[in-house]
């Protein structure tokens, strides 16, 4: 539920008609399933070459022009999108700061990038992980230690190295947390965020 809601969240009235769309680590999950956006070309990079991603696009997303690529380079021209959405991406990606860089290099001015990361390491996101692993992970016979090196090897960044960066770097345009809309991280789940470029 929260989930889809970030998703409508992240994707206001403002930002909805854009003529080419880029979206960057949708895995199975692309924006377009939760929310309406209005669109000529939108695209998914993937890092996983794994073949059931592009055998799940094809059959379920038609439309959408799904590609893989090295987690660092986007293969674009300068100036070539309208927007960029990445959601539950950034926590993985070990030079997140070149990364934007790169995102800003691909979108024409006056355009965003949609952010939204998990407030991993906020005293709820750790609570939340605490009852998973005492809950859903042990009638699932995860172990704890599989879990919390899985977590640690996949999640690089916390969020508040990415909200750092962001702030000292980036032209946040608008800024909202979830579930409770106060600015603080540890009582929150979810941060989205909209940086423009000018």
């Amino acid at each position: 539920m929260l989930f889809r809601w970030q998703h409508k969240l992240l994707s206001p009235k403002i930002y909805a008609n854009c003529e080419k769309v880029l979206e960057i680590g949708p895995g199975f999950e692309p924006h377009i399933k939760f929310a309406k956006l209005n669109y000529k070309k939108y695209y998914c990079l993937e890092i996983d070459k794994n073949k059931k991603h592009k055998d799940y696009y094809k059959k379920n997303f038609p439309n959408i022009i799904f590609n893989t690529y090295d987690g660092r380079n986007l293969n674009f021209e300068d100036n070539f999108f309208d927007r960029i959405i990445i959601s539950h991406t950034l926590e993985h990606i070990l030079d997140f700061e070149n990364f934007l860089n790169e995102m800003l290099r691909v979108i024409k001015s006056g355009s965003v990038i949609s952010i939204a990361s998990p407030c991993d390491n906020g005293f709820l996101w750790r609570f939340g992980r605490y009852i998973l692993k005492k809950t859903y992970h042990k009638i699932k016979k995860t172990s704890e230690i599989d879990y919390n090196y899985l977590m640690a090897k996949e999640h690089v960044n916390t969020i508040f190295q990415i909200i750092s960066v962001l702030k000292k770097k980036f032209n946040i345009h608008k800024e909202l947390y979830l579930p409770f809309r106060i600015k603080i991280i540890d009582i929150n789940l979810i941060h989205i965020c909209h940086i423009l470029k000018r």
